[in-house]
Order: structure tokens, then sequence, then C-alpha cells
């Protein structure tokens, strides 16, 4: 069998245990990449209410101003709507599929509609629009989510696991991705270990 055609597209991560892992050819939203208050009610599917709520993406503690940025390839639309605040829908093709990633509770965005990005790019900065307006300290966040309809209604339809595309869940420790240098931001007051390519540092 020959080599992986995807595989140098892919990052290479180290998880909890030390072994190495591949990561898919699509990048992260934050510098800092972790799961708010590291509770498993912040990640995707019937998570919330001892099962019976779902919660439709991952929330990933963002205080408001960090920068956000585009996972792949792709055109944006922005918008503000209800409970997930001001919005970015980026559409972007994945291995033949055409998929959404979706920033939610945003201060501000830096793109405007139909814009075409490259993955990497700054979009918006975090922030606490929609329900997220009165929260504090280290329940603000980024929510995202991977969709593969441009406006689901409500529950999981709609939607994938952002772990169906990652292959897990920085639940415990962050993952951090490389900017350039003008575009780092740290995690903030929680955050440890150094900032290297896809690498989970405890």
């Amino acid at each position: 069998m020959g080599p992986d055609p995807e595989q140098g597209r892919r990052l290479v991560a180290r998880n909890r245990g030390g072994s190495l892992m591949l990561l898919p050819d699509i990048t992260w939203p934050l510098d800092a990449n972790v799961i708010r208050k590291h509770s498993v009610a912040n990640t995707f599917g019937m998570v919330r209410n001892d099962g019976h709520r779902a919660h439709q993406g991952w929330d990933l503690l963002a205080y408001p101003g960090t920068r956000c940025y585009a996972v792949a390839d792709g055109v944006v639309t922005t918008g503000f709507n209800g409970d997930y605040g001001r919005f970015i829908s980026l559409e972007f093709e994945h291995r033949g599929n055409n998929l959404f990633a979706f920033y939610a509770h945003l201060n501000i965005v830096v793109v405007t509609d139909e814009q075409r990005v490259t993955a990497g790019e700054w979009i918006g900065l975090t922030g606490n629009t929609g329900n997220a307006r009165t929260m504090k300290g280290d329940d603000q966040h980024l929510h995202f989510e991977f969709r593969t309809e441009s406006r689901p209604g409500h529950g999981l339809g709609g939607r994938i696991d952002p772990k169906t595309v990652y292959g897990f869940v920085p639940l415990r420790s962050p993952i951090y991705d490389t900017r350039p240098p003008e575009h780092m931001q740290t995690l903030g007051r929680s955050g440890t270990g150094l900032k290297v390519p896809g690498t989970n540092v405890l």
C-alpha cells in the first residue's frame, strides 16, 4: 500500500498519554483550544441536564477579545442571531463534503459577507453576545460548531460532532495551533504550556 496522500497535510499532535496521533487537514479556531471548565457538558451531544438537552458544538474557553481564525479555506457569512449573538459561518469543502464552521458569541467580526478566506486567517474577536452576555471569568467562551447545513434547526440535526473532524476532544489540556507571531495570543490566566504546531502541551 502506498503512502497516504492526506498525511502530508495533517498536523501531528501529542495526546495526554504522550503518544503521537494524526490530525485532519483542518486547523483550529483559536490559538489555544480547550473545553470550557473542562466539562463534558460543554462538548457535543446530549450532554446538558443529565442527558436530556442537546449542546450543538464545543464551548472553547476564550476571554473577550481573543482572536479566532478560519479553520479552512472557504467563504464566510456574518450576522446576529438570538442566543448565538454575533456569528460567522464559514462554508468550506472537506474531503468531498460541503461543511460549515460556525463561530458564535463574537464581539467583533473583521470579515464581510461572501468574503473568501484562507485557513488560519484572522476573522473575528470572541466576546459575550447572545446568551453569553452575563458570563464572567472562565465561563466566557467561543461556541464552535461544524454543520452540514447553513441554518439547521434546534437539536443536533444538521450538525456533526467536532470530534469527528479533529479525532479527539481537548477536554483537559489545550491544543495550541501556531500562527504568525503578530497573530499569536495566549489563552489567559488559565493557560499553560508552549505554542507548538498542533501540539498538546501539558
